[in-house]
């Protein structure tokens, strides 16, 4: 049973590669790629790439005509405590998202996008803070991108 598990964790990328279990989607943001425009992608692995180049954006009228866009899922393990991001680079299209890379982050990389500055560092376990991952926060706000 449990090797059925592995196999199905390695095709849902809201899974645990630790321990199987449906991951709970901590954040989302969707941004945009002025530097990669139509006709002149190319593939970028390096989480400092996107951290230099990625501009937030609130939903996906904002981004220019053939710009390149990235959406961003932070997934929790509830079973675990594993962390994994999913970024996924795309170009809009007409009302359809043209997916070209589906990039996965597990050691951190790309924090510093989903936390603000002053807090990077914060030890997220505290009690007496309202933390990012709270329940409210994931009801909406800059979270839901359209």
């Amino acid at each position: 049973m449990g090797f059925l598990r592995k196999i199905r964790a390695v095709f849902h990328e809201n899974w645990c590669n630790l321990c199987q279990s449906e991951m709970d989607v901590m954040h989302k943001q969707l941004y945009a790629l002025p530097d990669l425009t139509v006709g002149h992608y190319s593939s970028h692995e390096s989480p400092e790439y996107y951290r230099k180049h990625l501009v937030p954006v609130t939903k996906k009228a904002e981004i220019p005509a053939g710009i390149y866009a990235c959406g961003l899922h932070a997934y929790r393990c509830p079973q675990c405590g594993h962390r994994r991001v999913q970024l996924t680079v795309f170009l809009p299209v007409r009302e359809e998202e043209k997916t070209e890379e589906i990039l996965f982050f597990d050691h951190g990389e790309l924090d510093d996008l989903i936390y603000p500055r002053d807090c990077a560092g914060a030890d997220l376990n505290q009690g007496n803070r309202r933390r990012q991952d709270s329940y409210e926060s994931r009801l909406g706000g800059f979270y839901d991108y359209e």
